[in-house]
């Protein structure tokens, strides 16, 4: 039997190949670490619900009131205090003369530049309980309450519930189409649905109309005008998308899970400056739609936790995420690795 010699040819493909072994997992080690260096963890705050941009400060609100945190190094550095506490915020509006709005489980405050005061049941709210704000094309507030929607008007509240044609009187997420329509959610499973008001009349949508599920958690208008809406309640749900012709909407198409999301109950929605869809989930992270293609981000990625409650883009570029553990900031740098 003829025996194998070592020679030294062999010596040299052997060092060869250790350091081309060598160069790419050293290669490899500095790419990871140049994607993680582009997600920054903040903590605290905790169970964050709410962002609102005003100036050079990202607000946050949650289980731990409201506090500031600057935009360009993500330093929390002040809080807001109010007449009441602002414990479990759960909505933030930031408004056009720099004043801003909280709504939280004690009332709705309003942070001016003389200071803060807070509306409850007994300045005319039909609940104290505020979960949802928003500013309307005519620049008029709407608050979404435990006992109904609410528009600021000259002379105090008005009050919008079952009676007036919602799907609940829990409201917990408001927004507005192109066509000028006002779009109700409710988050009270397993009734609750979504709930479309346009001149003078409403339409209900529900799973018999075909949502994945009856708990509306998030709703948002696309680039393409196509309206999404985030569904679900602890490991069911999903995304639907509604399209509108002849000044009406129809369910156009479901997203679940087995479709790319994160996980079944979409608990935010968003669109950034370059067209991508984001997808927050309750346990499963964060899933990216854009090319035609999920792809999902989890802690292992570099998120603070693996529920997404709220997302925002700021003016640089930078996405911020409101998690039960803290926030994730996605500096520009990763989201270009990620292929926007």
């Amino acid at each position: 039997m003829r025996r194998f010699a070592w020679s030294p040819f062999y010596s040299i493909l052997l060092v060869v190949a250790l350091v081309v072994g060598i160069s790419l997992w050293v290669e490899g080690a500095r790419a990871e670490q140049a994607r993680r260096a582009g997600y920054q963890v903040i903590r605290p705050p905790h169970e964050v619900h709410a962002f609102a941009i005003q100036g050079d400060t990202l607000w946050a609100g949650g289980q731990d009131g409201v506090v500031g945190i600057r935009l360009a190094t993500g330093e929390v550095y002040t809080s807001i205090t109010c007449d009441q506490e602002l414990d479990f915020t759960r909505a933030l509006l930031a408004m056009p003369d720099g004043s801003l709005w909280i709504g939280h489980i004690d009332g709705l405050s309003h942070v001016t530049a003389e200071g803060c005061r807070t509306y409850t049941q007994a300045d005319g709210l039909p609940d104290g309980r505020v979960n949802a704000l928003f500013l309307d094309r005519d620049g008029r507030l709407w608050v979404g309450t435990w006992g109904g929607a609410v528009l600021q008007t000259a002379t105090g509240w008005q009050v919008f519930t079952m009676a007036d044609g919602l799907a609940e009187n829990m409201v917990s997420v408001i927004a507005q189409d192109h066509l000028g329509g006002m779009w109700f959610g409710s988050a009270v499973s397993p009734r609750g649905g979504l709930t479309w008001c346009w001149q003078g009349t409403c339409t209900i949508f529900n799973t018999d109309s075909g949502l994945p599920h009856n708990q509306i958690n998030a709703i948002m208008e696309d680039d393409q005008q196509n309206l999404w809406v985030g569904t679900g309640f602890y490991d069911r749900g999903g995304a639907a998308r509604l399209v509108s012709q002849n000044n009406t909407w129809t369910i156009e198409q479901t997203v679940l899970k087995q479709d790319g999301l994160a996980g079944e109950k979409v608990r935010a929605l968003y669109q950034d400056r370059e067209g991508v869809l984001w997808f927050g989930s309750e346990f499963e992270g964060l899933a990216r739609f854009a090319g035609g293609r999920f792809h999902v981000l989890t802690t292992e990625d570099g998120l603070a936790d693996q529920e997404v409650k709220v997302i925002l883009q700021d003016p640089a570029g930078s996405l911020w995420l409101g998690s039960r553990d803290g926030i994730t900031r996605i500096k520009p740098e990763a989201l270009d690795l990620l292929g926007r």
